[in-house]
């Protein structure tokens, strides 16, 4: 038996298997493992970037500790030291904000913009690359997350 063209097996297998993830959601930034979902897959809130919780800070899911740098104004990354100052945990953290600056890189995720938040070693106001923000694509700001001013 067909319903529309298609053989009533594959639709009771794809039943089976559930929502597949769009391809363009699948290649949004969202490294593997990043986000706990079905089978591998990300779960929405991983896809969509980050959320407001109020007092000007917004919720972004960290697939990955990653290094914070301290910069000198807040409206450039490129006038950093180029050396981390500490680090931020993997899991979900509050940003105020993320502004284009210095080129950044690990592994197959790169990205100019770059997220300020106060990180898990203290320091307050440092800047962390979006590239281990989940939901973005390449090169990309992060959904959810505004410009700073």
């Amino acid at each position: 038996m067909k319903a529309r063209g298609i053989p009533v097996v594959v639709l009771a297998l794809l039943a089976a298997v559930g929502p597949a993830v769009p391809a363009a959601a699948a290649s949004a930034g969202v490294p593997a493992g990043a986000s706990a979902g079905v089978a591998g897959v990300p779960d929405a809130a991983a896809l969509a970037g980050c959320s407001a919780i109020g007092g000007g800070k917004y919720n972004c899911r960290v697939w990955k500790t990653a290094p914070s740098y301290e910069c000198t104004t807040t409206d450039q990354t490129d006038s950093c030291t180029g050396r981390p100052v500490g680090r931020l945990n993997a899991g979900t953290n509050y940003f105020f904000c993320q502004t284009w600056g210095g080129y950044y890189s690990d592994g197959r995720y790169y990205n100019h913009y770059w997220g300020m938040t106060d990180d898990d070693s203290g320091h307050r106001r440092v800047w962390v690359p979006v590239v281990y923000i989940s939901g973005g694509d390449n090169d990309g700001p992060v959904p959810g997350l505004p410009r700073c001013p």
